[in-house]
This record gives structure tokens, C-alpha cells and sequence, in this order.
């Protein structure tokens, strides 16, 4: 799963923080439909950060981020 084959849930409009940059916030469907992956980016800037906000989808998943603001979820190593 990843940025492109991810549910979208909400995309926000972005918002100013502090220091008048734009917060991109999206929210996707996790893998077992419970909980939610957090993507959030700093426009004009290369700040993004992806992570995962349901307890089981933690336990099995690792979240990647790479190549500019892409993220990807691959199953944690045994």
C-alpha cells in the first residue's frame, strides 16, 4: 500500500503554521480499515512526515518515506 493506492479520507486545505508555510494534511484508510495514515507536508519546503495512528496496522507494518514526499507501507521483518 501506498500514497497512490491508499483511500483518501480528508484532504485539508493547506494551512499557515508559525512561519507563514503551508501544512498539507491528508489523511488515507489504513490496511484494516480501523485507523488512519497521517501524511503531512511542508509546502515549498521538502518537510514531510507519514505515520500510522491504528494499534494492529503499527504492529505489522513499517511506514517509508522516500523519494520527495512519497510514503509507502511494507511489512515488518519477522
Amino acid at each position: 500500500m501506498n500514497d497512490k493506492t491508499a483511500k483518501l479520507l480528508s484532504k485539508g486545505d493547506p494551512e499557515k503554521d508559525g512561519v507563514n508555510a503551508h501544512m498539507r494534511h491528508l489523511e488515507y484508510e489504513c490496511p484494516c480499515g480501523k485507523g488512519r495514515i497521517i501524511y503531512e507536508h511542508v509546502v515549498g519546503f521538502g518537510d514531510f512526515y507519514a505515520w500510522i495512528e491504528c494499534e494492529k496496522c503499527n504492529k505489522e507494518y513499517d511506514i517509508f518515506t522516500a523519494c520527495g514526499c512519497l510514503w509507502e507501507l511494507r511489512k515488518k521483518m519477522k
